[in-house]
């Protein structure tokens, strides 16, 4: 790595609970890191220690790290040798006004004081080279950190939060049925956060609906460290033959019931093409006609693989506010929305049996 460079502490929690698997998710975490950095043409190096990693680069990456899922928190860092008189030598260096505390994590526990005791110490030193600083363990302005590994010792003065959950790709891969609205976006970002990779699949029902899906493809490859992919399908190409049929039959109310059914059997199609194991939603209960409880029920029957639905105890406003945190409610709003469904009936079904379906999918079909 060329000189000078900006060396950043990574930190991640969840991980660190992996047992015997860690060493896997820091690696893909490592490598998912280095995905997101080659994208921006970013030089680095990334080394795994201790629970940590290191992160070497020719610039500030913390616009990148904060949508890298895995990480909980990171800290651009000074370091030095792991030696207290390396370590309070360069504790001796910082200048501070105001109030402040000393934050020791002893990672290497062979450090021969204790992090309470060492905070205090390092503290000492401050205040004896910055007569205006004060101690206060609770309403300070500078928290000085104080990282110490069994080679290096990482010191900083500012964390920043990660995005939380596990690395993508620690769990497979999901299709996800993606929308113009809020809430099938939401749910993609919440798969993405418990590691998996995702592939989207829409049902193209008009243009302005298509910009907004692109644009949310477009806002969850931020967090993603690889290209989506999407595929594309014609709605009205799709279930007109059926709602044809229904119509002929005076059984129009079932048509989102049996719109749902092929969009899952169609998404599980694409699962089996790309290897994907799951199926994920946007749907939360009883927010429309069709994610009643019996609808649900009704709807999945045909399908083999998980179906999972991340929003389903979520009620619109926390939607919303997740929407918003993420950029997807500014998509949402950016054109203007309506329902584009061309078959919508007036009065769509709200319960049903997988039963009475069966009854109406034989007699529609049997003529053939």
């Amino acid at each position: 790595m060329p000189f000078p460079y900006v060396l950043t502490l990574v930190r991640y929690s969840e991980i660190g609970t992996k047992g015997d698997n860690r060493s896997f998710f820091e690696e893909l975490l490592a490598r998912n890191i280095m995905a997101k950095l080659n994208e921006f043409g970013i030089e680095a190096k990334i080394d795994i220690e201790q629970t940590r990693l290191i992160i070497e680069s020719e610039v500030d990456i913390s616009p990148i790290l904060s949508t890298v899922f895995g990480i909980s928190s990171f800290s651009v860092a000074e370091r030095v040798n792991t030696n207290p008189e390396k370590i309070e030598e360069k504790i001796s260096s910082i200048r501070i006004k105001g109030t402040f505390r000393v934050s020791v994590n002893r990672r290497y526990k062979e450090f021969p004081y204790n992090s309470q005791d060492y905070s205090s110490k390092l503290g000492e030193i401050i205040l004896n080279n910055n007569p205006e600083a004060k101690v206060d363990l609770h309403h300070y302005d500078v928290n000085i950190g104080v990282d110490i590994g069994r080679d290096y010792t990482y010191i900083y003065t500012k964390s920043q939060e990660g995005p939380g959950g596990i690395p993508v790709r620690t769990q497979g891969r999901g299709v996800v049925l993606i929308s113009g609205g809020i809430d099938s976006p939401v749910a993609a970002y919440m798969m993405l956060k418990r590691g998996m990779e995702i592939s989207l699949i829409h049902y193209f029902q008009s243009s302005r609906l298509l910009e907004k899906v692109f644009r949310n493809k477009e806002l969850l490859e931020k967090f993603s460290p690889y290209p989506i992919e999407i595929k594309i399908m014609d709605h009205r190409k799709l279930l007109g033959p059926t709602v044809l049929k229904l119509r002929e039959r005076g059984e129009e109310k079932w048509t989102c019931i049996f719109c749902k059914r092929i969009m899952y059997e169609e998404a599980q199609k694409y699962a089996e093409e790309i290897g994907a194991k799951a199926i994920v939603t946007g749907e939360n209960l009883g927010q429309v006609a069709s994610q009643t409880l019996d609808n649900l029920n009704t709807i999945e029957e045909k399908i083999k693989i998980p179906v999972f639905r991340p929003l389903i105890g979520f009620d619109k406003i926390e939607i919303e506010r997740m929407s918003e945190k993420i950029g997807a409610f500014d998509i949402f709003l950016s054109i203007p929305s309506s329902c584009d469904c061309y078959f919508l009936p007036p009065r769509p079904r709200t319960r049903s049996k997988i039963e009475d379906l069966k009854i109406i999918e034989n007699d529609m079909w049997s003529e053939n």
